[in-house]
């Protein structure tokens, strides 16, 4: 099941020695300097630990719910991390999935439909952990409406 909190409550409840280098990064990097060397829509990936742990540092504006498309992985969890700004985050339980779905493997993911949605809300200094047993739809817009958000994605070889 995937774990929603601040920093702390994810680093309390997860694996320590998988997690350690994401945590780590988290608290001795400075995270607004990388976002300053982005370009609008730009992404930027930086090897942690190689190809078993990497960043990826993004900027967008926030969806509505309404264009949510739920996407798992298979190869990597997730841990998003909210730099600045709020979004909604849906998440479902990879039961929940409906049809079949085609897998890339190598960008190591899928996109599909689920019977249900239930919906997180994440601010700046707070994140989630998806594992391969979840599905997410990312990058929603809080209630307030659409917003820009700041996010880092860090990939962790399951």
């Amino acid at each position: 099941m995937a774990i929603f909190g601040t920093l702390s409550t994810l680093e309390r409840q997860a694996d320590g020695s998988k997690f350690a280098p994401v945590f780590d990064f988290l608290k001795t990097t400075n995270l607004a300097e990388i976002f300053a060397t982005l370009a609008e829509g730009e992404k930027k990936r930086i090897a942690i630990e190689g190809d078993r742990v990497f960043a990826i540092f993004q900027e967008y504006a926030t969806k509505p719910a309404s264009e949510a498309v739920a996407e798992g992985h298979r190869a990597y969890i997730d841990v998003q991390y909210i730099h600045e700004g709020e979004e909604r985050i849906g998440y479902a339980d990879l039961s929940e999935m409906e049809g079949t779905v085609e897998y890339a493997e190598e960008s190591d993911i899928f996109f599909t439909k689920t019977r249900r949605l239930s919906l997180v809300s994440l601010s700046a200094g707070e994140g989630a952990i998806f594992t391969p047993d979840d599905l997410h739809a990312p990058c929603l817009a809080p209630d307030g409406g659409s917003g820009r958000v700041k996010k880092i994605v860090f990939k962790v070889k399951a």
